[in-house]
């Protein structure tokens, strides 16, 4: 299939089991994880991330982004954490009970210089970072498409939230850009929604205009 055609079907897919019956948890899955996770390791960037990020840990990639990875099984396990706390994370949960994995993309903004409210700086160099990651998430949902993997780009919702990132070891410093689902491609079990954008977007004259200098 050419990258054009990929482009064009990969799609919003909600999948969503019973969260007291879930799925089966997907063995044997790491490999194809770590395949989609390469792919999108060869997104551009600009800049490098700031030190403090790659001196927190063992991760020293100057690449402005991090993946943490749940498997179904760990999956299934955040569901249940969720459900011990009386948590009520909405339609996350039943995308936890039907997951084969959830990846929690990250990016790593600069240092902040202020002591504002906003999570950080509207700097040029932090919009970069932005589009990068962004840019990744990208290639790891067309890597997907490609595989026949049906997937979901979340904003993340519950699993935003500081107490989810201590539960998953993901620093503070560090900003969810998405949570990304990857489910099985069997899954008549579940409940499923589709995008509702993905149809409103127009045609290409609806959002390009033609350059003319004088």
């Amino acid at each position: 299939m050419s990258i054009i055609n990929i482009i064009k079907k990969r799609k919003t897919l909600k999948v969503m089991a019973n969260t007291n019956e879930p799925l089966p948890v997907r063995e044997n899955y790491h490999h194809i994880i770590e395949d989609l996770i390469d792919a999108a390791g060869w997104a551009p960037f600009h800049y490098a991330c700031h030190k403090s990020h790659r001196e927190r840990n063992d991760q020293g990639s100057i690449v402005p982004w991090r993946f943490y990875i749940l498997d179904s099984s760990a999956c299934r396990g955040l569901l249940k954490k969720f459900q011990e706390q009386s948590i009520d994370a909405g339609k996350i949960l039943g995308m936890l009970a039907a997951a084969d994995a959830l990846i929690q993309v990250t990016w790593l903004p600069d240092p902040k210089t202020t002591n504002d409210q906003h999570l950080f700086d509207p700097s040029l160099k932090n919009m970069e970072h932005i589009a990068a990651a962004s840019a990744a998430i990208q290639n790891l949902l067309l890597t997907a498409t490609a595989k026949d993997i049906p997937n979901y780009w979340s904003s993340g919702g519950k699993l935003r939230e500081p107490e989810v990132f201590k539960w998953l070891n993901i620093p503070n410093q560090e900003i969810l850009l998405g949570s990304i689902f990857l489910f099985p491609e069997n899954h008549q079990k579940a409940d499923t929604i589709d995008g509702k954008l993905r149809d409103m977007r127009g045609v290409v004259k609806d959002y390009t205009t033609w350059i003319t200098l004088d």
